[in-house]
């Protein structure tokens, strides 16, 4: 059922359609069927939960470590999308990969949400007895949104304060079912973040009293733990210790003896994860990206790996030794890999539990955006360096007590936060973004295979272009400039 809605859903939401965001009008009385019970509507939010699963996979986490300065593309294996990402070399005309993939599949998000929303309602009026249910996959379509508009801005948008008032080009921050001829244009980016606030805010709503934490599933938790990234992308530094501050009481950050597991074994330690996405039953992209033991696309930069001191727990997790399961082959073998999306084999009978999950939100991230703006949001100094000592700590095997961290002030800090920052959260999309929303340059390493070795903020490609099928299809979309 989860895999015939995501895939009705997709085909009744775009087939036909003028534009990417429009929705065709034939078949919608099919979809009203399908959304004539709760039955639906909990297939629905399967559905929607997995089309984050590829999204993430297929698309965000890529394009958040490939246009950063930690990866190595392995340029004989990649594609050629994934080489005009490496290259900052994407034009609209790209539709076989990037920039179409990501515009579009986010998209297909924000499709699925607003049909929750919108037929949800009318589920609400014929079976109130279901109120719970059906307020707990509201929240699920809120905030799958949220995090579809908040991506597609990080993507195509320049940072919130690129211009004083936030009044440069976001995104189309669609919040309704848009008819078969609508042509949308794209919202100022503090449009965008108010729609991206306002959907979190409302999905805590609808969620009321709930409290469990499931991490494969969205919850109030994982609203939270939004909030707090989506407040420091914006330099709300107050708000964005506040809701990390929460989430960080709630739920303890991973130990050491489970770390390395928390990534490669996550059916047994979902650990610290706030947010996974679950890939029971399906191959996924970064997976296949990582691998040394097919066509390894990509591997951590040599000078990233050196940067790491010897004992770092995270420093295991650059290193693949392959098993028995691998084959004779490659038994003993050891290889350079991203091992955060290798799972370990050995012990694991059942093939599909043989996963890693891959993290939207988890616990450290928390600490460290608690850090940071506290640190920025001229804050107690020593608080912020609490959070940064605990996660060293727990990297180095040591109490935080035998930490020490010396800093001249608060840019010095906040460099120090930042190291860490690279480090705890590598490779699981953050990196680019991070530099981008800083207004940092990317500088790649002398080893680095790109063809382009350094980027200026704020040049015109730290943002990709509108697809050419997309500016084609709606004369009101506005192009990026100088694409």
């Amino acid at each position: 059922m989860r895999k015939l809605f995501t895939t009705l859903a997709i085909a009744l939401s775009l087939t036909g359609c003028s534009s990417f965001l429009n929705v065709e009008t034939l078949g919608k009385s099919t979809i009203a069927g399908f959304f004539g019970d709760t039955d639906g509507l909990k297939a629905a939010g399967l559905g929607l939960h997995r089309l984050i699963t590829e999204f993430y996979d297929d698309d965000y986490i890529r394009m958040g470590e490939l246009a950063g300065d930690n990866l190595t593309l392995v340029r004989v294996n990649a594609s050629l999308s994934l080489q005009l990402i490496y290259d900052f070399a994407s034009q609209p005309s790209d539709n076989s990969g990037y920039p179409y993939y990501i515009w579009k599949h986010a998209y297909e998000i924000c499709t699925n949400a607003n049909n929750i929303l919108y037929y949800g309602k009318l589920l609400l009026e014929n079976y109130p007895e279901e109120a719970e249910l059906i307020n707990k996959h509201f929240a699920y379509a809120y905030f799958a949104r949220a995090l579809a508009i908040f991506s597609l801005c990080n993507v195509y948008s320049m940072p919130y304060d690129y211009t004083p008032d936030a009044s440069h080009m976001g995104v189309v921050a669609i919040d309704y079912i848009p008819g078969f001829e609508s042509e949308l244009p794209r919202n100022t980016i503090k449009e965008c973040y108010d729609l991206i606030l306002g959907d979190l805010s409302r999905a805590l709503d609808c969620f009321g009293t709930a409290t469990e934490l499931t991490p494969n599933y969205i919850s109030p938790l994982a609203c939270k733990a939004m909030l707090a990234r989506v407040c420091l992308y914006m330099k709300d530094y107050e708000n964005a210790a506040s809701y990390a501050k929460e989430v960080m009481d709630a739920v303890p950050l991973a130990s050491r003896e489970i770390y390395v597991n928390m990534f490669r074994k996550a059916q047994d330690n979902p650990g610290e994860g706030i947010l996974r996405m679950n890939t029971y039953d399906s191959g996924t992209g970064m997976r296949s990206l990582c691998n040394p033991l097919t066509s390894q696309t990509c591997t951590p930069d040599q000078t990233f790996i050196a940067s790491f001191q010897d004992g770092d727990i995270r420093k295991e997790l650059f290193t693949y030794v392959a098993e028995e399961e691998d084959g004779e082959e490659y038994a003993g073998q050891v290889y350079t890999a991203v091992c955060k999306y290798l799972p370990v084999k050995k012990g694991v009978s059942n093939e599909l539990n043989r996963r890693c999950d891959h993290v939207v939100l988890r616990v450290s991230e928390m600490y460290l955006i608690h850090a940071e703006a506290v640190c920025l949001g001229g804050g107690n100094m020593d608080e912020a360096l609490e959070d940064i000592k605990a996660l060293r700590a727990r990297a180095l095997g040591k109490s935080p007590s035998e930490i020490s961290i010396s800093y001249s002030g608060k840019d010095d800090l906040d460099r120090i936060i930042q190291e860490e920052r690279s480090k705890e959260l590598c490779f699981e999309g953050h990196r680019f973004f991070d530099l981008k929303r800083r207004g940092e340059d990317i500088v790649r390493s002398k080893t680095s295979t790109s063809t382009l070795g350094r980027l200026e903020y704020p040049d015109y490609r730290y943002v990709l272009p509108i697809s050419q099928m997309e500016m084609q299809a709606n004369e009101k979309m506005k192009q990026n400039e100088k694409y």
